[in-house]
């Protein structure tokens, strides 16, 4: 399995003009799935057309390549910076498995409470003391929690997909502090709802965190250079 390593000093070759260590498709493949690698492809590539001269026509000597030195320079920097960001995403994957687990416990004690809302006899006759209205509440609730912890278990698999999911996470929570500061008003809250709100706040933190660790720094940057860019 390649790593980042390999993939840049293909890519340092490819914009050198030697070798490549790698195969293109490999190298390619590779840049589509790790943003990493493609800024430190296009943090190269800028920093390679700035360096590009071109060949005095009378034959004398032309201006050393100094690339290759420059980059070494500034590898060190840009290593701690990647490390520190793949520190923060095994973190922030770690925060959206417990908050997984925690949304499946809730989801199966959910279910658990609409069974017993709907007993049935040994002749398979509803009691009349059911109440199946709740019950189908409860396993609405419950399929909505044991929905949310699929979604997470996938985000922590795939971190890349984060950006589908942090947007509803986000309103749900808007929408439930919504309803919790009008019961506060009322003093109708309920403990569940409480719970409930810091559980989704606290998964919609880990996912923004796991956002942020995969690619947001990278647009984030890329956005403020073109807000900062003065025109010719």
């Amino acid at each position: 399995m390649i790593d980042h390593d390999q993939v840049q000093a293909a890519l340092s070759a490819r914009l050198d003009g030697e070798p490549s260590p790698l195969d293109d498709d490999v190298v390619d493949a590779h840049l589509t799935g790790c943003a990493q690698c493609r800024q430190f492809q296009e943090e190269a590539v800028a920093l390679s057309r700035r360096l590009r001269f071109i060949e005095p026509a009378d034959g004398g000597m032309a201006p050393p390549d100094l690339s290759e030195l420059i980059i070494a320079g500034v590898e060190p920097e840009w290593r701690r910076t990647a490390n520190s960001r793949m520190v923060g995403l095994a973190v922030s994957r770690i925060l959206l498995i417990v908050a997984g687990l925690i949304w499946v416990v809730w989801g199966v004690q959910l279910l658990g409470d609409a069974s017993g809302l709907t007993p049935v006899s040994d002749d398979g006759v509803v009691a009349l003391d059911s109440d199946p209205r709740t019950a189908s509440l409860l396993v609405d609730a419950a399929a909505f929690r044991l929905s949310l912890a699929l979604g997470l278990f996938t985000i922590a698999w795939k971190p890349r997909l984060v950006s589908g999911l942090v947007t509803v996470v986000a309103a749900l929570w808007t929408f439930m502090f919504g309803f919790v500061v009008r019961d506060l008003v009322l003093d109708t809250v309920a403990g569940p709802q409480l719970v409930g709100l810091g559980l989704l706040l606290f998964t919609a933190v880990g996912m923004v965190w796991t956002w942020l660790n995969h690619h947001g720094y990278v647009t984030l940057r890329a956005v403020w250079r073109e807000l900062a860019a003065k025109p010719v």
